[in-house]
């Protein structure tokens, strides 16, 4: 069986057993650094807190192999939010939502404990990365929510700060546009 038939069976697996983790919510989102597709369950913990596991893929591109993710996010949820009303119906919109994820990915170039080939300490693992972001978050209903999300890894974090001008010149939005990536999700609870 190839690798996306086994990650399509994992991604549905993981809906059907959500309820047996006690899982609060499923989340479902494309891009952003977190693959074509990553599916998520989580829960919520001191109301405005979010913690979730999931699992991504990203399909095999002319530059770049297949690759598989899997990642622990954490999530806090601020309680403002904007209502709004709109062809006679309810909206609320939430825009300060931050969160940090560890993100491993499992791909042949990619590496947790640096090869033999290279000396001890000459390179960092290259297949744990820490991601930032960013989300805004539009309530459709009382169960299911769409968000846009903003991510910026870890490297791109450090590049930035070491390297203002370089980024100020060279890419759009005071720079961030050559460190962030975008994605848009929605979130279903139980």
């Amino acid at each position: 069986m190839n690798k996306t038939v086994k990650m399509i069976a994992f991604i549905l697996m993981s809906f059907a057993l959500s309820n047996k983790v006690n899982a609060t919510y499923v989340d479902v989102q494309s891009g952003s650094l977190m693959g074509m597709v990553h599916a998520s369950v989580a829960d919520r913990f001191f109301e405005h807190h979010h913690l979730s596991a999931g699992l991504g893929y990203v399909p095999k591109l002319d530059h770049h192999r297949e690759m598989s993710m899997v990642s622990l996010r954490y999530r806090y949820q601020h309680p403002s939010q904007f209502t709004f009303q709109l062809a006679e119906r309810d909206w609320s919109l939430s825009l300060v939502n931050f969160g940090i994820a560890a993100l491993v990915g499992s791909h042949r170039d990619l590496f947790i404990s640096l090869p033999e080939k290279y000396p001890d300490d000459y390179y960092p693992p290259t297949a744990l990365r820490l991601i930032f972001n960013y989300q805004s978050i539009l309530k459709l209903s009382e169960k299911t929510e769409v968000y846009f999300d903003v991510s910026m890894l870890d490297v791109g974090f450090i590049s930035y700060i070491r390297e203002p001008d370089f980024f100020y010149g060279n890419y759009e939005f005071l720079g961030l546009a050559g460190v962030t990536n975008w994605g848009f999700g929605v979130r279903h609870q139980f």
